[in-house]
């Protein structure tokens, strides 16, 4: 597994039968788990399923990200560009799955082509791969659409892990239960979006892990998972809500630590129709909304007001200080445009982030207090999606990890802003930034890839493409037993070879 992130010390106490899992000394050894998002494309490695199985140890990709926009080897030891469009890898002798079959560089193309020709390919590969060639038993070349200085690190999101042949069904879906992986954990039983049984990989590379068995629970209600780990039911869980940190700090017997992340949670406009096509309701928007209110009152300091979308998290980032709100000037841009006539608004949002429907609470009463009539709709983050990406919402508050798929911002910037972003939350298309971004290609030194990405985000504040409102951290919390889960920004390690329970 990866290096270089920190470790949060925990702790909780206690044993207590809960709706799962039993307490006390029927599992012993075995470390009881509880996170937030489950399975929800049946583990399609072309899906969000794909970073689920990275986070809880069970699969590698080729290359590991890190957090200044490197790559370092993972399955792959080398790595050179053997041409403008393609690039090839030599992977690691005498690695093997967890089914026994030895990792060679066909498994590893055969991984890469599976999710770049699925019909909804991941954001990280989309547009970009065109394939994956296996030239010998540990080469494998990877070619691209156009020249791509950020490949190997395009090859560490968690979709283009390595699988094993003997886990691919008929139809092409994968059973992470047949020996998927290489990772220190393997998968010994699924149960749909409930559940998932891991054991320890012995024969894993980086040494043996320190947990013999795991098993974890989907458990999207927060309330459940803070619960739980209260009564002994879990012993690690992820996704605290702030608005339980103080019974969870105030227990001697349980410990909470937080990360600060890449990820904003932003009030997405839909730019290209509705009442947000017009720039001086998207202004207007932005000035009635008191951003460092939203940090003080709802996350309870736990957070960064944002101002644009890079937070203090992302090394290359420039901070500036949150906008004052004006809602008084909201209010005037809004009776401007309409002549005084209110404009009614649909706001989407998702309880998967439990801080995210307070937060649209509070931006829709001051978007009413600016002349706005807003109405709500929560589902499932897998719902709610298709319906901002059709265009059917007027805005979302929407959280997004800029660095999870690739730790190199011009993914996130094409997939969420360019005019043919697959994954543009606020339609939003502006000759000028598909301009800055098509520079990129041609630039292969970070520092100059960092100016282009701190004008990028500079002309997004400018256009108002959204109104980005909080930079975000991930909080963990664990029984004193437990140690040595890693603090990752990336959020792409959770249980590795180095979590111990005591």
């Amino acid at each position: 597994m990866r290096r270089g992130v920190g470790f949060l010390a925990f702790g909780l106490v206690l044993v207590l039968a809960g709706c799962g899992f039993t307490g006390g000394g029927a599992d012993a050894g075995t470390l009881r788990v509880a996170v937030t998002i489950p399975p929800r494309a049946d583990w399609s490695p072309a899906s969000d399923d794909a970073l689920l199985l990275q986070r809880l140890g069970v699969t590698e990709t080729l290359v590991d990200g890190a957090m200044d926009g490197g790559a370092e080897p993972g399955l792959a030891e080398s790595w050179r560009r053997a041409a403008p469009t393609e690039w090839r890898f030599t992977l690691v002798e005498g690695v093997r799955f967890h089914s026994g079959e030895p990792v060679t560089a066909r498994a590893a193309a055969e991984s890469i082509n599976r999710v770049v020709h699925d019909p909804a390919p991941p954001r990280a590969l989309r547009g970009t791969v065109e394939r994956a060639d296996a030239l010998d038993e540990r080469t494998l070349a990877v070619r691209t659409s156009a020249p791509d200085p950020i490949l190997p690190q395009r090859l560490s999101a968690a979709n283009t892990a390595v699988l094993a042949p003997a886990a691919i069904r008929p139809d092409g879906s994968v059973d992470p239960a047949k020996g998927a992986g290489t990772g220190p954990f393997e998968v010994t039983g699924t149960d749909g979006d409930r559940s998932v049984s891991l054991r320890r990989f012995d024969g894993y590379r980086g040494g043996l892990a320190q947990v013999q068995r795991a098993e974890v629970r989907f458990v999207e209600d927060a309330s459940a998972r803070v619960n739980g780990l209260r009564s002994g039911e879990f012993d690690l869980i992820d996704k605290v809500p702030v608005s339980q940190l103080a019974e969870v700090r105030a227990d001697s017997g349980l410990r909470v630590d937080a990360v600060d992340l890449p990820r904003t949670t932003a009030l997405h406009l839909n730019t290209s129709g509705g009442p947000f096509a017009d720039p001086r309701l998207r202004e207007a928007a932005a000035a009635a909304i008191d951003r460092a209110g939203l940090v003080t009152g709802v996350l309870r300091g736990q957070g960064v007001a944002a101002s644009r979308y890079f937070g203090p998290a992302v090394p290359w980032s420039e901070q500036h200080p949150p906008p004052r709100p004006d809602p008084a000037a909201a209010r005037r841009t809004v009776t401007e445009v309409t002549g005084g006539a209110p404009v009614p608004i649909t706001i989407g949002t998702y309880p998967d982030r439990p801080e995210l429907p307070a937060l649209t609470t509070v931006v829709a009463d001051e978007l009413g207090r600016a002349g706005f009539t807003v109405r709500i709709v929560q589902e499932p983050a897998g719902s709610i999606e298709p319906r901002i990406l059709s265009g059917e919402l007027d805005a979302a508050v929407y959280s997004r990890n800029q660095l999870v798929d690739v730790p190199d911002a011009a993914a996130h910037l094409t997939s969420d802003f360019s005019c043919r972003g697959g994954f543009n939350l606020d339609h939003f298309c502006a000759p000028e930034l598909d301009s800055l971004l098509a520079e990129l290609p041609g630039i292969s030194a970070p520092d100059r890839r960092a100016a282009v990405f701190r004008r990028a985000d500079d002309l997004l504040a400018e256009r108002v493409a959204g109104v980005p409102l909080v930079h975000e951290q991930q909080r963990f919390a664990h029984r004193a037993e437990v140690s040595g889960v890693p603090a990752d920004p990336l959020e792409r390690e959770f249980l590795t070879e180095e979590v111990v329970l005591r």
